[in-house]
């Protein structure tokens, strides 16, 4: 299994009713819900593999920042009490921005430690 569908496996149950999608964002509703996994690099290949990742978290266009915030809260103390398939999940602070249509979205950036 790789460290982008341990990522994946570890917030979809978090994220009821958001579509989980990889590498990039294809959006199909504007009221939908989405979090796009992407891999941002790592540290070199070795016993212990250390990927990192940039979790996007978009809401939709009804959606207020505070009801995204939420669920990245959710995401955050998830992986404070547990890392899934991984060793280990470490969050970075989420960062807001907004896409051209005001729909709230959140980056936060994720590294995990996978034993190989």
């Amino acid at each position: 299994m790789s460290a982008a569908d341990i990522l994946r496996d570890f917030v979809t149950p978090i994220l009821n009713g958001w579509r989980v999608q990889f590498g990039r964002w294809m959006d199909g509703s504007p009221t939908a819900r989405y979090c796009v996994i992407r891999p941002a690099g790592g540290l070199p290949l070795s016993l212990v593999r250390e990927p990192q990742f940039t979790l996007s978290f978009i809401g939709g266009i009804n959606d207020t920042e505070a009801t995204i915030s939420d669920a990245i809260e959710a995401v955050i103390a998830a992986m404070k009490t547990s890392s899934g398939g991984a060793v280990f999940l470490q969050p970075a602070e989420p960062v807001f921005l907004a896409t051209s249509d005001g729909r709230p979205v959140f980056d936060l950036a994720v590294s995990a430690i996978l034993s190989t």
